[in-house]
């Protein structure tokens, strides 16, 4: 009988009660596992979205700042290097106020306007020579005071190409030195508009970034910050990172930061973007989430209250139906229809109670089935034992009437049989299928009368490898019977074992009467096709379909024979794994 306990017991510990638990506990699990995973995927992407798009805004404004002085240093080089106007002015000897001297500046001033054409980011081309005269792409005067700044001293002074700089005055120089046997004559000035330059940072999306740009020895070139004192701090942490990307605290906070270096002006941009910046979108995800979590779980709570109550309907009908079995009545069947798991439940159940009487007479004809089966076991253990005293009985005999070669036979028999019938493993060793050839090959010796040699040629370590029972022996018979039986005193059959690489290599010989090549052919062919005619191809079809069956196609054998010369049967079996293979087949 099927325990019922007091109603209030099993309604808190019925199967509906444990459903909706379960159900409930997994999708809250669920809901707050993928929500989480949701929250974090999406930061992680606004995250990646808004760097990439910071990236390529800056990178953008880099290039541009790049570019201008990328091309005003090719203007510098290609006045110092002009053959046909600056060079040849360059050696000519200075006359002050003469009209040769007004066409030649007139001359430069048009070359270096041309050069300085549609660029609006360079205010001057200044060519300066070492004695004093003064070339420019402009007409505005130029002061002695001019000369005598900072940058300006240092652009003119200066023995390679370089930037020169005045942050506060917002002066920018690039200074080219022109070389003319061997020591600098002249330079190269080329005035930048510092603003220009500078605005290529000043776009919209850049307004939240704090942009940091170094010129050569780490100096400030510019900056949109108003603070002062911390730029060298700065470079020395995003040198410690050591990557031209990545996170740094700066500012009590923490800051996603990009270094672009302009390698030809030794021009290093370094971006810091806030991270709460980065993430200013992802905070309103928040309450989107929360709303999402609520309403998912609602949801989930509702779906499993219905499911668990409707599936347990089915549940008690099938439960009540049991009982009635229980209880002995086997003509009770489920009305319940449902197409789902406790439908087909309910459909074995009545399957299952119309087999019950049919199953009750199999258990009867099955046990008598057993009793008959326990006494042919019997019979077959009796049976063997009859054989093998039959055999002593004749070794007996024979030896009482002194007959050695009976006894030999007999004893050799005895042995044959005791050892195949009583070794039920599946392999055996190379020196135990040696054992059962040796005691065939005596059987054998009484029934040919010539005499013919057995050599064994094997690797001593192969001796304990292991393969399946009577491998060898059907090939040693067909060699035997087909091959040196028809020979008088000089049959030899060698049987050479050894180790080829990974695999192990078996070859029985014989000196017999062999094959011809379409007889190789054609009993290969009805190996392939599995033909079993003729007592030759029998013991080689059995032994390639059993290395098929236990080792896999890739081993096997094959036949090589000259016709009245010899015939070798070559098998291969792998040379590793026949432990394994052995322990999966021993009975």
């Amino acid at each position: 009988m099927i325990p019922v306990k007091n109603n209030k017991s099993w309604k808190i510990h019925s199967i509906q009660i444990k459903i909706l638990m379960i159900s409930v506990l997994i999708a809250l699990g669920t809901t707050i596992v993928s929500l989480v995973i949701s929250y974090y995927t999406e930061i992680n992407t606004i995250k990646k979205t808004t760097e990439l798009y910071m990236t390529q805004y800056i990178s953008f404004a880099d290039e541009n700042f790049n570019s201008m002085l990328t091309e005003a240093r090719k203007i510098s080089l290609a006045v110092a290097t002009e053959q046909e106007i600056i060079l040849p002015t360059m050696k000519e000897p200075f006359v002050e106020a003469s009209y040769d001297d007004y066409q030649q500046k007139k001359k430069i001033r048009s070359y270096l306007s041309g050069l300085m054409s549609q660029k609006e980011y360079i205010e001057n081309i200044m060519l300066v020579t070492d004695n004093g005269r003064i070339y420019q792409a402009n007409n505005e005067p130029i002061m002695k005071k001019d000369l005598e700044k900072s940058a300006m001293r240092k652009a003119l002074e200066t023995e390679r190409s370089g930037i020169f700089y005045n942050r506060e005055e917002k002066e920018v120089l690039l200074g080219c030195p022109i070389i003319s046997g061997g020591k600098a004559v002249a330079a190269v000035v080329i005035s930048l508009n510092y603003d220009i330059m500078v605005a290529t940072w000043q776009i919209e999306p850049l307004d939240a970034v704090n942009i940091y740009i170094y010129g050569p020895l780490d100096t400030l070139f510019y900056t949109n910050t108003v603070e002062k004192g911390k730029e060298a701090q700065l470079l020395s942490l995003v040198e410690e990172v050591g990557d031209n990307t990545g996170y740094l605290k700066w500012n009590g906070e923490k800051q996603y930061f990009i270094r672009y270096g302009a390698d030809t002006e030794t021009m290093t941009t370094i971006s810091i973007i806030p991270y709460r910046l980065l993430l200013q979108d992802a905070d309103k995800l928040k309450w989107k989430f929360l709303f999402i979590g609520m309403m998912a779980v609602l949801f989930a709570v509702a779906a499993s209250a219905y499911l668990s109550g409707k599936l347990c309907t089915n549940l008690h009908k099938l439960t009540e139906s049991m009982r009635e079995i229980q209880n002995g009545n086997l003509s009770v069947r489920s009305d319940i229809t449902a197409v789902d798991e406790i439908g087909l439940l309910s459909g074995a159940f009545n399957e299952m109670v119309e087999r019950i009487s049919l199953l009750l007479e199999e258990v009867r004809q099955k046990e008598r089935l057993k009793r008959e089966a326990e006494q042919d076991v019997l019979a077959a253990q009796i049976e063997p034992h009859f054989l093998y005293n039959s055999i002593d009985s004749i070794q007996y005999v024979a030896h009482m009437r002194k007959e050695e070669e009976i006894e030999r036979v007999a004893v050799a028999l005895s042995e044959l049989l005791r050892s195949v019938l009583s070794n039920r493993n599946e392999f055996i060793t190379l020196w135990e299928e040696r054992v059962y050839i040796e005691n065939y090959i005596t059987i054998e010796r009484f029934k040919y009368r010539g005499f013919f040699q057995l050599l064994w040629d094997v690797d001593e370590e192969l001796w304990t490898y292991r393969i399946p029972k009577l491998l060898l022996q059907p090939i040693v018979e067909n060699a035997l019977i087909h091959g040196i039986s028809t020979r008088e005193n000089d049959g030899v059959i060698q049987i050479k074992i050894f180790r080829q690489e990974k695999d192990i290599i078996f070859k029985i010989m014989d000196n017999g009467r062999g094959m011809s090549r379409d007889q190789i052919e054609q009993l290969l062919t009805e190996v392939t096709k599995k033909n079993k005619a003729g007592f030759r191809r029998v013991g080689f079809a059995n032994v390639l379909n059993r290395i098929h069956l236990i080792y896999g196609e890739q081993y096997g054998g094959t036949i090589y024979s000259l016709e009245d010369m010899f015939t070798c049967v070559e098998l291969r079996l792998p040379g590793e794994g026949e432990k394994d293979a052995a322990v999966g087949f021993d009975s």
